[in-house]
C-alpha cells in the first residue's frame, strides 16, 4: 500500500474507533432522570465534568448513542450517559388553563426562545408525552411540541363563553366612540387581532359570555369580540 493511502486508512480507522455515537439524528429533547447527572467534556467517566443537572432538566440531544449521547444544556455542549435520559411515558390528558384567557403557545423546544408552532385557547385538551422542569412535551392533534407546564391543568378550565340556543344576528358598535371593533382569535384583550371590523357590521353570535362572545362573519370566519360591542 502506498504511504499516502496507508496514512488515510489509519486515520479513518482511528476516527471510527474513537466515535462513541451510533449515528447522528435530528435534534430532540429528553429530561434527566435518576438524580443529578454529570455533563462531561467527552464520552467517558474519566472526562472533565462541565456541570451537574437535577432530575427534570431539559436536555437537547444532538447525537444519540447506546451508552453516551452528545447533548446541549444551558448553552453547554458535552456528553451524558444515555440511560439517565428519559424516554416518552404513557400519555395523560391535561388542559390549557391560563389566568388571562390568552391562548397558550406550542413551541418547538422547551424554552421561551423556541419557535412558536401555533397557539391554543383555554380549555384545549393536550396529550402530555413527557414532563420536565417548567415544560411538558405534548401532542395536540397532529402537532407535537412543548408547552409551559404552569399553564396546564389536570382539570378543565371554565369556558369564557357558552353556546347560544339559537345563533342570532347582531351589529357591532364601539362604546368608546371608535369606528372599528377588533375581531380576535381568542377571548382576551391581549390575544391576536384577526381583523378590524367597521362599526355596523353584522355578525352571527354563536356563543355568549359576560365579557366576550364568539361570532361568525359573513365570509365564514369565526372569532371573538367584546360582548359590550354587540347590539341585538
Amino acid at each position: 500500500m502506498k504511504p499516502q493511502k496507508k496514512i488515510a486508512a489509519m486515520m479513518l480507522a482511528a476516527a471510527l474507533t474513537a466515535a462513541p455515537m451510533t449515528g447522528a439524528w435530528a435534534s430532540e429533547y429528553a429530561t434527566v432522570k435518576g438524580g443529578g447527572l454529570n455533563l462531561r467534556e467527552t464520552a467517558s467517566l474519566e472526562a472533565r465534568v462541565l456541570g451537574q443537572y437535577p432530575t427534570g432538566t431539559w436536555i437537547e440531544i444532538l447525537e444519540k448513542g447506546d451508552e453516551w449521547s452528545k447533548v446541549k444544556v444551558n448553552g453547554k455542549n458535552g456528553f451524558m450517559m444515555s440511560k439517565y435520559l428519559s424516554a416518552n411515558t404513557a400519555a395523560s390528558t391535561m388542559y390549557v388553563r391560563t389566568n388571562t384567557g390568552i391562548g397558550l403557545n406550542l413551541r418547538k423546544g422547551p424554552s421561551m426562545d423556541a419557535e412558536i408552532i401555533t397557539s391554543y385557547p383555554i380549555g384545549t385538551a393536550v396529550s402530555v408525552m413527557k414532563k420536565g422542569s417548567g415544560w411538558y412535551q405534548v401532542q395536540v392533534g397532529e402537532n407535537t411540541g412543548y408547552m409551559s407546564s404552569k399553564f396546564l391543568s389536570a382539570s378543565k378550565a371554565p369556558s369564557y363563553t357558552k353556546p347560544v340556543e339559537t345563533p342570532y344576528t347582531a351589529k357591532l358598535k364601539n362604546i368608546n366612540g371608535g369606528s372599528i371593533v377588533n375581531f380576535r382569535l381568542y377571548p382576551g384583550m391581549k390575544t391576536k387581532v384577526l381583523d378590524e371590523l367597521k362599526v355596523g357590521t353584522e355578525v352571527t353570535v354563536l356563543e355568549e359570555g359576560v365579557n366576550w362572545s364568539k361570532v361568525q362573519l359573513s365570509d365564514g370566519r369565526t372569532g371573538y369580540v367584546s360582548t359590550y360591542f354587540l347590539v341585538k
